[in-house]
């Protein structure tokens, strides 16, 4: 068998795994971008908010630092167990939502995989039609 053939054969399982999740990260970070731009023509966006028990403790820790720095602490108590959806929107957009620096780096693991996903794939399909020219 062919070293060309190995190669296909031994990297295709592990490929499908990679491209899987990387798929998966794409399409989140291309559905917020989408939504994180277009902030200001959905309207909820603006105004729609993610109770802090369903999110990361994070969540309800960075509110509460909000709301005392902007002195609202005792005004709006009804926001004071939810988080605004933008933050989340940004969060997931950014990785930080996956923990700060460590979902920043996902996020970039995440890329790198995607870009050699891509150029495995070139290579391939030229591979491929190179050999079935002759």
């Amino acid at each position: 068998m062919k070293t060309w053939r190995k190669v296909h054969i031994f990297s295709f399982g592990y490929f499908k795994v990679v491209s899987l999740v990387s798929s998966i990260i794409l399409l989140i970070i291309a559905l917020t971008g989408f939504l994180f731009n277009h902030r200001h023509d959905f309207s909820f966006l603006e105004t729609a908010r993610v109770p802090s028990w369903a999110l990361p403790d994070a969540y309800q820790e960075r509110l509460d630092r909000t709301r005392k720095a902007q002195g609202l602490e005792d005004l709006f108590p009804e926001e004071a167990k939810s988080v605004p959806i933008m933050w989340l929107v940004i969060d997931l957009h950014n990785g930080e939502f996956f923990g700060g620096l460590p979902g920043r780096l996902f996020y970039d693991l995440m890329a790198a995989s995607l870009g050699t996903l891509s150029i495995t794939g070139i290579w391939m399909y030229w591979r491929i039609r190179k050999r079935s020219r002759w």
